[in-house]
This record gives C-alpha cells, sequence and structure tokens, in this order.
C-alpha cells in the first residue's frame, strides 16, 4: 500500500496537484462560504456591470460666438474633431457686397487651403449673389436681393441647410459639416457677420452618479464573491522560499536593464498619451484616430499616469521605467514562488532556477523594459495560469475567482489579449474532472463568468457605450493595423536583416521557445519522460504558451513586440526544454538519443543561425553607439552565422547517418551534443552580448547621449532626457566660411560648358554648376527661414556627362579645426542622380582628403550634410555632381521628397554657430512632439487636446533627417489631432546638433509660425448629462467618412 508521500507525488505527475489541506478543503466547496449569498453576489456583480456602460455620464457643452469684439476679422480656432456638433453662421448682403473680388466673406479655413481633404465653410460674393460651400461640396449660388438681407447657414450631422431672410433655398440631406481651423473674413469689418458653433466633446466624460453607484456595485458583488468563497476557511500562512542568490542577481539585473537598457518603438507614442492625459482629461490616442480614446483597453495607461504624477517633477525616462521593472520582479516572483514548483520537484533545484534566470534574462532584455502593456500582460497570464492551477490542486473556490478577474484584468490590457483567457481554457478538462455536483459547478460557473465581468470597470471607466463605439469605428476606418490572415508578417519582420523590429535579441527567445515547444511536449507526451516533472501543469502550460502565437493572429498590428505576452510561459517552456534536454537526461533516456535527438539538433542550428544572422539593432537613440548594430556578429570579419548554417547542415547530415546506423547516438556524444546544454550557451551568450554591449555604450559615450546617461542625469535631478545635450542652429548665415585661395584647375562655376576638352571627343563637354544668384534651385537651399548661397546644377540630357563642381577653397574657424563642430553643407534636390563631397587639405597646393558627408540621402527637400575635418586640415571646398533631367519646381518637392529627378542644389559650406537646444526651447514649453521622439523629451508640454479643440504650439520636435514617420500627427487620413493647428501655420525647421557626435542628426526642430495674425476667442462650457448609448452624429474621418 502506499505512503501518503507516495499518493502525493503520484497525483503531481497526473496533474491533479498535492493533496488538498484542512483549511483547503473548506474552501472547496460553496457550502462552505454560503451558496445564496455566492449566488447574489455573483448576479449583482453581472448586472451591475452589463449595466454599467450604459450608464450616463456627464459631458462638457463647449461654445463659441465670433466676433466677441469689433474688428475682431480673423481668430484661430482648430478643433478637434475637426468639425462642429452645429454650425450657425450669418452674413449680412452689405457685408458681402464689400468683400473684395477673390476673397470670401466668410471662412472656417485659412487661405490657401484646398477645399478637398479638409474643406471648411466658405461664403464667397457672386455678382448678385453668394456662393456657399461646406466640407468641400458646392452647397448652392444663391441670389441675394437688392437692399438688406441676411444670408444664413445652419449645418448639423444630419443636414446643412442655407437660408436667405428666413426661407430655406438649399438643402443638403447628409453630413456635410465643415472643417474649422479659424474663422476669417475678407470683409472690412465684422459688421452683419456672425458665427456660433459646438465643439465635438463626446470623449471628454466623466462618470455620472448613476455610474459610479453601478460601479460601487461590481465591487460590493465581487466582495460577497470573495467572502462567500473564503467563510468558514482556515488560513496558514505561506510558506515563501528563502531568498537565494539567484534572486538578488535576477533583481540586480532588472534594475540595471532599467538604467542603460534600450526602449522599444513605442515608449515614444506611449509617453505622448500618459504626458497628455491630464490637461486632455481622458486618455486618448493623442497621435491619430481624432484623439479617440485607448478605452476600452486604457486601464494600464491610467495606472501609469498615476505613477507619473508622483514623480519630484518631470517624469524622466528612468522613472517611466520603473513600473515595468516591477513587473518584472513581480514575474520572477510568481515563476520562483509558484510556476517552477507547481512544475514539479526537477524545477525546484538550484540548477533549473538558475536556467530559469537565464531564460527570463533572454525573454526581458527585447520586450520588457517598454512602456507597452506586453509586460503587464505577461504577468496577467502567468497569475491567472497559477490561479487556475491552484484550482485544480486544491478544488478551492478563491483561486478560480482570483482566475477569473485576473483573467477579464488582463483581457482588457489590449485588443490582442486573449491570451489571458488560455489559463483558464486549457484547466476546463482538469476542473470538470474534479468531482463537483452539478448544482456545484454551474455555480462556479456563474462565478466564473462574474468575475470575467468585472474588467468591465476599467474598460467603461470614464465612457459611455457610445463613445466606445464611436472610437472604435475611428478607429476601424482609418485602420493602422494588418488583417489576421497577413499573420505571416510578423514573422517575416522578426527574420528580415536590419528591421528594428528582428534584432538578434528579439530572435532568439522567440524563435527558440517556437522550436522547444514541440520538443517538450514530444518528451513529456511521446516519450513518456518521467524526470521529476509534473506532466498535467507542464502540459498545461505547454498548451498556454501554443496557444499564444495562434491567438495573435486575431492582433490588429502585426509587431514583433507582441511576443513579449509570453515572457513569463516563454520562460518556463525554455526551462523545461535545458531540463528535459540536458546532457544527463539525454545520456540516460534511449529515446532522446534516437531520430528526435537528430532533428531537435537540426532545429537548434537553424535558429542559431537565424539569431546570428540578426543585428544587434534597437529603435532611435538605443542604437547609438551599440557595436553590431548594422551587421551580423562577426569574428574577424567573418560572420557567425557562415559558420553556424554549414556546421548545422554537415552536423545533422552525419547525426542523421550515425542515427540510422545505431539506432540511437552513443552515450558520450550524446552528452556533449544534448540541445538542453547548447540552447542554454546560446542564451547565455547571447544575454551577455546584449547586456554588455550597453554596458559599454554608457561608458563609451560619456559626454553625450546615451540611456544610461539619461539615467544617471534623473538621478542627479535633471529629468529633461536628450534635450540638454542637444544644441540648435538658429541662423545658418552666420556660420557661413569666409573664402580662401582659389582651387588649381577649378571647374568653371559660372555656367556653359567647361573649357576642358572631351576625352578623344568621345564623352560631350562637361557643364558646371550655377551660382543660384544666376539660376534659382528647384528646391530653395533655406534652412532655418535663412535661404544660403550657392551652386545649382543645370538639368542634363540623356547621355550627356553629369554636371560638375569644385568650388574654391574655404577657411576653417577653430571650432572646426578642434573638432568640436561639423562642417555643413545643404543640399536639395536629387542626391539619387548625383553626389556630394567636402575636400580637406591644410593648404592650396595639399592633396586633398576626401570625406563624404553624412545624412538623408532621399527626397529631395533641403537637408543638412555633415562632415568633421581631418586633423591638420584648414580649408575645405565642395565637390559635386548631378546627371538629373527633371528640372522641377521649388513647389514640386515634398518634405517625404518625392521627386528624385530634381536637379541638385548644394549651398556654401558653414561650421554652425549654435544656441542650448534648452535656450530655444526651455524646459516647460509646449511643443508638438512627434512620437518616434517623445520618450526622451519629458519636460517639453504637448499642446492640450480639450474641450473639442487643438492648442496651437509655437514648437515641433521632429524625427531626424526627412522621416515622415510623424506626420501622422497632422495628416487627415490618419485623423491627425494637429491637423486643423497644422493649417494655421508654417513649419519652418532648425538644425540641431548633438554634444560630442557633431554629424549625427539626432533630432528635428521646427518653429510653427502663424500664416496670418489671428486672434483668440473664449468658450463658453456647460455641462449636459447624456445616456450612455446616446451619440450626436460622427466624429468624421476626410476622405474615409462619405457624406
Amino acid at each position: 500500500m502506499s505512503t501518503s508521500a507516495e499518493q502525493a507525488r503520484d497525483a503531481e505527475r497526473r496533474g491533479a496537484g498535492p493533496t488538498r489541506t484542512d483549511a483547503e478543503r473548506g474552501a472547496a466547496g460553496p457550502s462552505a462560504g454560503g451558496p445564496g449569498l455566492l449566488l447574489a453576489s455573483a448576479a449583482l456583480t453581472l448586472l451591475c456591470a452589463i449595466a454599467f456602460p450604459l450608464a450616463p455620464v456627464a459631458q462638457p457643452v463647449v461654445t463659441f460666438t465670433w466676433p466677441e469684439a469689433p474688428g475682431q476679422t480673423a481668430v484661430a480656432l482648430p478643433l478637434m474633431p475637426y468639425q462642429p456638433v452645429a454650425l450657425d453662421a450669418s452674413v449680412s448682403c452689405a457685408a458681402l457686397a464689400a468683400t473684395p473680388p477673390g476673397a470670401a466673406t466668410l471662412a472656417t479655413t485659412p487661405p490657401g487651403t484646398p477645399p478637398s481633404p479638409v474643406g471648411g465653410l466658405a461664403v464667397r460674393p457672386l455678382p448678385g449673389g453668394a456662393l456657399v460651400t461646406s466640407n468641400g461640396e458646392a452647397l448652392a449660388a444663391v441670389p441675394v436681393p437688392r437692399g438688406p438681407c441676411t444670408l444664413r447657414v445652419a449645418s448639423d450631422p444630419e443636414r446643412t441647410q442655407v437660408a436667405v431672410d428666413g426661407g430655406v433655398v438649399a438643402t443638403r440631406e447628409g453630413d456635410v459639416r465643415p472643417v474649422v481651423a479659424a474663422v476669417l473674413t475678407g470683409a472690412p469689418s465684422t459688421e452683419g457677420l456672425s458665427l456660433a458653433l459646438r465643439t465635438d466633446t463626446r470623449f471628454q466624460t466623466t462618470p455620472g452618479v448613476l455610474k459610479v453607484l453601478l460601479g460601487l456595485g461590481v465591487l460590493v458583488g465581487l466582495a460577497g464573491m470573495v467572502g462567500a468563497a473564503v467563510r468558514g476557511a482556515s488560513w496558514r500562512a505561506p510558506r515563501w522560499p528563502r531568498p537565494r542568490p539567484v534572486d538578488g542577481v535576477v533583481a540586480l539585473g532588472l534594475v540595471g536593464w532599467a538604467l542603460v537598457g534600450p526602449a522599444t518603438v513605442d515608449d515614444g507614442y506611449i509617453a505622448g498619451i500618459l504626458r497628455s492625459r491630464g490637461e486632455n482629461g481622458f486618455t486618448g490616442n493623442v497621435y491619430r484616430w481624432l484623439n479617440a480614446p485607448e478605452a476600452p483597453f486604457s486601464w494600464f495607461y491610467e495606472v501609469m499616469r498615476a505613477w507619473a504624477a508622483l514623480a519630484p517633477g518631470e517624469a524622466s525616462v528612468l522613472w517611466l521605467r520603473v513600473p515595468a521593472t516591477v513587473i518584472g520582479l513581480l514575474l520572477w516572483a510568481l515563476l520562483r514562488r509558484h510556476a517552477l514548483p507547481r512544475l514539479g520537484p526537477a524545477l525546484r533545484r538550484p540548477g533549473p532556477t538558475w536556467v530559469a534566470a537565464a531564460a527570463f534574462a533572454a525573454w526581458w532584455a527585447p520586450f520588457g523594459l517598454s512602456l507597452r502593456p506586453e509586460p503587464w500582460l505577461a504577468l496577467g497570464v502567468l497569475a491567472v495560469w497559477v490561479c487556475a492551477e491552484r484550482a485544480v490542486a486544491t478544488r478551492a473556490l478563491l483561486p478560480l475567482l482570483a482566475a477569473a478577474v485576473l483573467a477579464g484584468i488582463t483581457v482588457a490590457l489590449t485588443p490582442g489579449a486573449l491570451l489571458g483567457l488560455a489559463p483558464l481554457l486549457v484547466a476546463l478538462p482538469a476542473l470538470a474532472r474534479a468531482g463537483l455536483g452539478r448544482r456545484e459547478g454551474w455555480t462556479r460557473a456563474l462565478v466564473v463568468v462574474a468575475g470575467l465581468a468585472v474588467a468591465v470597470l476599467p474598460m467603461a471607466a470614464d465612457q459611455s457605450l457610445a463613445g466606445l463605439l464611436e472610437a472604435t469605428r475611428v478607429r476601424q476606418l482609418i485602420g493602422g493595423g494588418q488583417p489576421w490572415w497577413q499573420e505571416l508578417a510578423r514573422y517575416v519582420e522578426l527574420v528580415t536583416p536590419g528591421s528594428v523590429q528582428g534584432g538578434l535579441a528579439a530572435r532568439l527567445p522567440v524563435l527558440l521557445t517556437l522550436l522547444a515547444l514541440p520538443a517538450v511536449a514530444w518528451a513529456l507526451l511521446a516519450a513518456r519522460l518521467r524526470v521529476g516533472v509534473a506532466v498535467g501543469p507542464a502540459r498545461r502550460l505547454l498548451a498556454v504558451a501554443a496557444l499564444g502565437p495562434v491567438l495573435l493572429i486575431v492582433s490588429p498590428t502585426k509587431w514583433t513586440l507582441h511576443f513579449g505576452e509570453l515572457i513569463g510561459v516563454g520562460t518556463v517552456v525554455l526551462t523545461l526544454f535545458v531540463v528535459l534536454w540536458s546532457p544527463r537526461v539525454v545520456a540516460a533516456v534511449a529515446r532522446l538519443r534516437g531520430p528526435a535527438l537528430v532533428v531537435v539538433l537540426g532545429g537548434l542550428g537553424l535558429v542559431t543561425t537565424l539569431v546570428l544572422l540578426g543585428h544587434n539593432q534597437w529603435a532611435y537613440a538605443s542604437t547609438w553607439g551599440v557595436f553590431w548594430n548594422d551587421i551580423p556578429p562577426q569574428v574577424a570579419r567573418v560572420p557567425l552565422a557562415d559558420v553556424t548554417l554549414p556546421v548545422t547542415i554537415a552536423g545533422t547530415v552525419v547525426l542523421a547517418l550515425v542515427v540510422g546506423a545505431r539506432g540511437r547516438l552513443p552515450r558520450r556524444a550524446a552528452r556533449v551534443l544534448a540541445p538542453g546544454g547548447l540552447a542554454l550557451v546560446l542564451v547565455v551568450a547571447v544575454v551577455a552580448l546584449v547586456g554588455g554591449s550597453f554596458v559599454k555604450v554608457t561608458l563609451d559615450r560619456a559626454g553625450t547621449y546615451s540611456y544610461g546617461a539619461d539615467a544617471l542625469a534623473a538621478l542627479r535631478g535633471d529629468p529633461c532626457g536628450l534635450a540638454p545635450h542637444l544644441a540648435v542652429e538658429t541662423d545658418p548665415r552666420a556660420g557661413l566660411l569666409p573664402p580662401g585661395p582659389r582651387s588649381a584647375e577649378p571647374i568653371d562655376v559660372s555656367g556653359g560648358p567647361s573649357q576642358t576638352p572631351s576625352v578623344r571627343g568621345a564623352t560631350p563637354l562637361t557643364t558646371s554648376f550655377v551660382r543660384t544668384e544666376q539660376a534659382p534651385a528647384a528646391v530653395p537651399l533655406r534652412v532655418g527661414g535663412r535661404e544660403l548661397p550657392g551652386w545649382v546644377a543645370p538639368p542634363t540630357p540623356a547621355g550627356a556627362a553629369p554636371a560638375e563642381l569644385r568650388s574654391d577653397w574655404f577657411v576653417l574657424p577653430p571650432r572646426a579645426l578642434e573638432r568640436e563642430a561639423p562642417v555643413v553643407v545643404t543640399a536639395s534636390g536629387g542626391l539619387a542622380r548625383g553626389s556630394v563631397t567636402l575636400e580637406f587639405a591644410a593648404s592650396p597646393t595639399d592633396d586633398p582628403v576626401a570625406a563624404e558627408p553624412g545624412g538623408p540621402t532621399d527626397g529631395t527637400a533641403p537637408r543638412d550634410l555633415r562632415a568633421v575635418a581631418p586633423e591638420g586640415t584648414t580649408l575645405v571646398r565642395v565637390r559635386a555632381t548631378s546627371t538629373a533631367r527633371d528640372p522641377g519646381t521649388a513647389q514640386g518637392a515634398s518634405p517625404a521628397g518625392q521627386a528624385p529627378e530634381l536637379p541638385l542644389a548644394v549651398s556654401e559650406p558653414r561650421v554652425p554657430r549654435t544656441v542650448p537646444f534648452d535656450e530655444v526651447v526651455p524646459p516647460g514649453s509646449t511643443a508638438l512632439v512627434d512620437w518616434p521622439v517623445a520618450f526622451v523629451f519629458p519636460c517639453l508640454r504637448l499642446p492640450a487636446l480639450t474641450g473639442g479643440t487643438a492648442e496651437v504650439p509655437p514648437w515641433r520636435v521632429t524625427p531626424p533627417g526627412l522621416s515622415d514617420a510623424g506626420e501622422i500627427a497632422v495628416a487627415p487620413t490618419t485623423g491627425g489631432p494637429f491637423l486643423t493647428a497644422r493649417l494655421l501655420v508654417e513649419e519652418v525647421r532648425l538644425p540641431v546638433y548633438l554634444d560630442g557626435e557633431p554629424t549625427r542628426d539626432a533630432v528635428g526642430l521646427a518653429r510653427w509660425v502663424p500664416r496670418l495674425p489671428l486672434g483668440s476667442l473664449t468658450p463658453q462650457v456647460g455641462e449636459e448629462t447624456v445616456p450612455g448609448w446616446a451619440r450626436t452624429g460622427r466624429a468624421s474621418v476626410p476622405v474615409l467618412d462619405t457624406p
């Protein structure tokens, strides 16, 4: 007869868990906690949760009236969303008659704004009448009577009407409300003109009294269920494992990574959302989607915002990383305290715990230190699994309720968070075999549903059902994601060389876990390996991990960062892989030395090769100074992947032959080639490489920017991130270099063919660049609002030799000689069919040293090219070639550069005279900080989006170069929240330089200069209570929403 200890071990291997204690038996069934209280509490929770999104909310009523004073002919009124809920405008016939030809008597967008896709309201005089247009549509050409009369336009989501003296003369059914960015008139005065509108504040809601009471009802019901589950149970204090050295190492690693580790590509996006939450009144997207709320997936933003508000000053990069680091500590605590012990005695020993630490580091390094929701999701998934396993092991109600509540809250993190439900789903068969009666089973099912429903509270805390539906409609209309059937794109991105989403650090845990899943499943289920691993819990954990990639299919975006949801369960899978395929186990178990070993080793070799093909690449500033950030890892200039691939192929063939001949691999060879040991070596090597590279960056880049330097500055009380390391060139003309000696054998730059004869008559005569004073550049060499002198290439006919430039020498100033400042030339037009080179020399008679200045080469807009003068040189000159055949015009070039055939123009060289960034844009200034760079500018305030309007900032901080990644914030088809503000300004870009690395284009800065003098209006603010299902029209998106 088996002893009690043997029975417990047998139950654990089957997955039924350890035998229950008396305390656990006391909490096992609803009868112990009172079935009446339990059912009543569950019903209360469900009913209140269902009614919660439908409850009334308080919504501000914001109206504007123009003019507020006589002579107020032009005011800024950039709406967000772009169209008012209702607009009423009136124009007197006298004002129409006084309006000069070509001007608008009343308009809501500035002159020059195209009627589509951002069409405003315009009332223009016609002979004997007026033309009324709205949202790009001509509503009516209205004849007006002689003498006094009034034309009125009334627009709402249902229709727009034009009336003359109260009689309706034109009606347009449907939504043609105008875009409103300003209110302007071309008439001499505002006499006889008026406009009143109500802004769209549908998302800026707060809970009403009934909604608050329903929320309390949900919490009371939850408390009742918890009370019923624990009533009558006697509890004993849990036994916490004693801290081990591995715990200290993991904690130090997490803290160290928070200090020096990289940012993810979306950290700036989320930082912008967090920093704008307070003034905006709700958690909106802020960079696109008409600032639609992130709800119903926004509760973790609220937690992050609450933490940011506790910062002693501005929330620095380091401060915002604290929540992720705490999550990492909690994840490790769950792994050590619950997950690993639950999987059997084999994973409780010190060796596997160190293996788990290495696997955890491999997962955490690329995915954990992030402002994104994946670390939260990973913690939630592991916590749900732990609670579900506790429920399976003890049949207790309380852990089952906890699993349901945690699953609901986890699913509420992000649209792709269905993995939070997976642990409950895979535990259902084991829970169904618990031997409960039918009544108790249905009671528990009701409790689980009620626990899941608790998630409605954070999902709709301050939004109505109508607001949630409209936000979802806007996001789906604009898009930004990919359909489910393009899921393969995620894996293509993961293994694409040079992709910021496919660095070697990201490849390692994902690919190795995908290999480990079938390998561990085969060892446990097919080979029936029994080495101290509890099969039931391991099987369920493998099922959760396997569902991860499957459920990612429904995620609306295909970022590789979504793999971060597997940090917890992926760590356990890798640990199981190393343990079950360790040298000791492989040598001892014959079935593990057969064909399966060949397959696993071949797969491991392929994974190793794919990992080593990746670059040590990270997002934005994270990659500055990191070695191997643009090439795969190499030794003696030999890529390691070029070694591992042939070794994998040859080794797999040899092993297959040996196993085919002998049936299995010899013990000694199997011990050496055990996949678990080799995988552990790979994990440790990559973790050491990644961690060491960022420690090295922090040490090497002393005096300039790195995330390590940022963290140290924050600890010293300077939280402003990148800004203190930058300098701005406010006047590019001030740095132009003085002329020096003439070049020997110069190419004539006055125009016309060179006097140099053609070579043997085979090549046409070379044409020369001409001065921009003689022929204007296709794209003016305008930087910082100043046009620079320089040269422009003439168009070259097909078959002609390229136009060439070799300028005279210019004298370098001391700052360039000391290599403290770069030599800069500005180029516009197409570099795709040309080149720019700087030549340096100590004297005109010395052989010049050529340097190709760095900078963006795509596009046609003006861009700075920078180089540092070689030591010992005192002179510089410019050389350039161009074969462009399309002269184009300056207006044909776009900021993103879409006309590469434009002839090249290049400015005279300059050494910039700079001013510290903080003096130009002091901390606390309002600036539209584009999402790719927002993370490292914590001291700048984002413009407010409140009361249905957008604030017009004086500054914009952009990504470096000619990148248009930040344009989503001002583009109409992405629902850019600052589109209407952008219509009111001209953008003047100023060059920015990074201290200690002057040739790096670190960030862009633009001054927003008003196109015309504009006043402002004072809003009239009230409040109304609206039902949760009520909606007034829609928040329209230009082009995508049709009337």
